[in-house]
């Protein structure tokens, strides 16, 4: 095997392909980046065996790709990611030398690797999958920025660690949930689709990372895995097992009182009081009226807090109740508007956060017993 080319276009392709690499690679190959360099093209994939990521590379003016000599080998992803970044020069030549030993040369000098034999390389299933829809890449990076912080972190109940995609007619539905909160993004699809998948989070962050913001992303999904299909790149993950919980059910239909607010504002005073906590968890209790609405925290151990917010309008009865104030902010941060409105639907029921200017997200917040 014998290529040279563009140096930094060659290292922008191996930083996506080695997102799917673990640092713990159970599998010795799998800690590499497997290059297969044909007449005409070269494919590079990366793995730790639940996320796998391939990307081919044809000879353009862009890479200035020559391909002198066919082959394949693996290379450890750390180290050749770490060459190819320090490398003070326009374009690199590569050349396998004697089956697993990579030469790695620029204008000044040359580095040599041991590399792996590619049949070493686990046999990895690109086949796509058969149900097929089209998302713009602004819209995917929005519904991720919009649900996976809501997803849970522990592996007590493996299907709240994803963000569950139920596609109903040519409604998508894309939901996050640690079964404390709720956030859920809709998208208006071109083509009616019906399933209903659950996605690593893990897995949406890499690929929101690998994409530009022009980018036409095909999705391909079955009852095993997903593909994101963008500029000669597939991002191919497993889904995961178990029945998605039922959040339509909590999500409330009608309430009893509502509030818009300034973003800034509320945002700023739920900050202000992150220190003031009870068993490590940040409590806030929002006091309401049509006169005013207090934001409130106590502490038994540190102290207490009382402020009262000054761009509210509130219309509706009076309501006082206690949340997680954490999840409250990550909720105002993930709508990312000007104003927000915060319906209640009583005592102890579920609150709704949105933007009042968009209805394809929202919000829901479990309340907790008070403090006091």
């Amino acid at each position: 095997m014998h290529f040279s080319i563009d140096r930094k276009y060659f290292y922008d392709k191996l930083s996506i392909v080695s997102r799917a690499i673990s640092v713990f690679s159970p599998l010795p190959a799998l800690s590499g980046i497997c290059i297969d360099l044909k007449d005409d093209s070269m494919t590079l994939t990366g793995s730790d065996s639940n996320i796998s990521i391939r990307t081919v590379i044809v000879p353009g003016e862009l890479n200035n790709l020559d391909i002198e000599e066919e082959g394949s080998i693996i290379i450890d992803s750390k180290y050749l990611l770490e060459i190819v970044r320090k490398l003070d020069c326009k374009n690199i030549e590569i050349e396998v030398i004697d089956y697993s030993l990579v030469r790695i040369s620029s204008d000044n000098g040359q580095f040599n690797l041991n590399g792996i034999r590619s049949n070493e390389y686990p046999d990895i299933d690109f086949t796509q999958p058969n149900h097929h829809f089209v998302l713009k890449a602004t819209d995917l990076k929005s519904i991720v920025s919009q649900t996976a912080f809501a997803c849970s972190d522990k592996d007590q109940r493996p299907v709240l660690t994803g963000v569950n995609f139920n596609s109903q007619g040519n409604m998508l539905y894309c939901s996050g949930t640690d079964s404390y909160r709720l956030a859920r993004k809709t998208i208006e699809l071109d083509s009616s689709q019906d399933f209903n998948i659950t996605i690593p989070s893990k897995s949406l962050t890499e690929v929101v990372r690998s994409v530009s913001d022009d980018d036409i992303i095909d999705i391909f999904a079955d009852s095993k895995k997903a593909q994101f299909v963008f500029d000669k790149t597939i991002i191919q993950t497993r889904l995961i097992d178990g029945t998605f919980p039922d959040v339509q059910r909590i999500i409330p239909t009608s309430c009893v009182s509502k509030m818009l607010v300034d973003s800034y504002e509320i945002a700023g005073t739920i900050d202000r009081t992150n220190f003031i906590r009870n068993d490590k968890v940040h409590l806030i209790k929002l006091e309401c009226t049509p006169q005013e609405t207090h934001v409130k925290t106590y502490s038994s151990e540190i102290g207490n807090s009382d402020e009262v917010l000054t761009k509210c309008e509130y219309e509706g009865e009076e309501i006082s109740l206690t949340c997680n104030g954490t999840y409250m902010l990550d909720a105002i941060k993930a709508l990312g508007c000007e104003k927000v409105l915060i319906e209640f639907s009583g005592f102890m029921k579920p609150i709704k956060v949105s933007n009042p200017e968009d209805a394809s997200v929202l919000m829901i917040l479990v309340p907790i017993r008070s403090y006091d």
